[in-house]
């Protein structure tokens, strides 16, 4: 290859980083060439290239906007074209798959459901061919790939799965079952992760994007993703931080996953669940369901005031308060965002997890975190699914760091 050729190269690569950077702050919110010159630092010329380009391709459309102008005319704003670019989301749980195809922000247009099948093979081919049928219904170069979130450990360039205890998979080649014959490419994630993606990647028009955090994954076993420095942490093989299996006492129950005490076997869906039915059957109470109680029925009972149900939920939530401590001391997070049965039911368990963080460390440790329900509900698996293929895509623009200001020494962690 020539020196010439690969200046070429070189030239289209950053004129399409060029462009996806742009697409991704027009993106989050309508704005102005001139807006675009500010925040980039581009010249205008670059900026009038790159968007009247764009423009020619229907990506991006161009009007004025609905405010009133300060000085003069109301500027002309750029705005993605809707449907102009796709992605396809996944979501693989215990009790089906989701398949759905979403717009740039997020925003479900199709979606379909494949129910659990106990023979995984059958099972994957089943979502493979729901995510084709989907696929072909879409017009010819606007999907920008397939994101798939998978619960266990895997590995993530190919989908492997390595384990997922809960759903009773070991050693499952899902990747390759899920892309057979498929063009599109395919991104493949850990349920935490991508959902502590999905936190991330679809913020709220005018709220600050979370850089550090921790996403907490409590269906049916515990997961956690972690967020450092605006990047997914995962570790020398991608398995880093399962703190679901944790120990968090030596001689505890016996996990899924083979170890004894894990946080997960306290404080997990199933966890809270089997803690139920074992209170009910020690206070003799009478059960109407011999497949045990469901957890949003236990919450549903402790809001109708059931001191039972309320019992349960203050023991679960001493559990969660130890595992987010070690949280804390392991990544100084901004926040520690929970979903699940804990983000439907935070303000009952709230002040009986702080009352035990509180207790067990000093308040200087705890004074700059946050606790908070995830924004995406039921739907942060397959938002960050979504997002996967959307935050591979686009460029983020990272403005130059400004000086950091050390924290009071009050909290500053002595060493013990």
């Amino acid at each position: 290859m020539t020196l010439t050729n690969r200046n070429a190269m070189r030239k289209s690569d950053l004129r399409e980083a060029n462009q996806r950077l742009l697409l991704n702050i027009i993106r989050q919110h309508p704005v102005s060439r001139a807006d675009i010159v500010r925040i980039t630092g581009f010249s205008a010329s670059s900026v009038t290239f790159v968007v009247n380009r764009m423009i020619k391709q229907g990506l991006l459309s161009e009007s004025r906007s609905a405010g009133p102008a300060q000085v003069g005319r109301r500027p002309l704003l750029l705005r993605l074209q809707p449907g102009s670019l796709l992605a396809a989301g996944v979501e693989i749980a215990r009790s089906e798959a989701r398949v759905a195809i979403a717009d740039v922000n997020g925003v479900i247009l199709k979606q379909r459901t494949v129910p659990w099948h106990p023979d995984h093979h059958i099972f994957l081919v089943r979502v493979r061919e729901t995510i084709r049928g989907l696929v072909a219904t879409l017009a010819s170069g606007r999907l920008l790939g397939v994101g798939v979130s998978l619960a266990g450990t895997i590995d993530r360039t190919a989908g492997h799965v390595v384990a997922a205890e809960n759903l009773g998979w070991l050693d499952v080649d899902a990747g390759s079952i899920l892309s057979h014959g498929s063009a599109e490419p395919f991104y493949f994630e850990n349920d935490a992760k991508s959902r502590a993606l999905a936190e991330r990647w679809f913020c709220p028009p005018g709220a600050k994007q979370l850089d550090n955090f921790v996403f907490v994954a409590l269906r049916p076993g515990l997961g956690t993703g972690v967020i450092s420095d605006g990047r997914l942490l995962h570790g020398a093989f991608g398995a880093a931080s399962e703190f679901g299996h944790t120990s968090l006492y030596p001689d505890g129950r016996r996990c899924v996953c083979g170890g004894i005490g894990c946080w997960e076997e306290y404080a997990a869906q199933r966890s809270l669940e089997r803690l139920y039915c074992e209170k009910r059957r020690a206070a003799h109470q009478p059960q109407s369901d011999p497949a045990g109680t469901d957890v949003d029925e236990i919450i549903r009972l402790a809001r109708n005031g059931s001191p039972l149900a309320l019992d349960v939920l203050r023991e679960i939530a001493t559990y969660l308060g130890m595992g987010f401590l070690n949280l804390n001391a392991a990544f100084d997070p901004e926040a520690i965002v929970v979903g699940d049965y804990l983000a439907s039911a935070w303000d009952l368990m709230k002040d009986w997890v702080w009352e035990t963080m509180r207790a067990r460390t000093a308040q200087q440790h705890l004074s700059h975190l946050r606790i908070i329900p995830s924004i995406h509900g039921n739907d942060s698996a397959l938002k960050g699914a979504l997002a996967l293929v959307l935050s591979d895509f686009f460029t983020e623009y990272a403005p130059p760091a400004a000086k950091s200001t050390p924290r009071k020494t009050a909290h500053s962690r002595r060493s013990h």
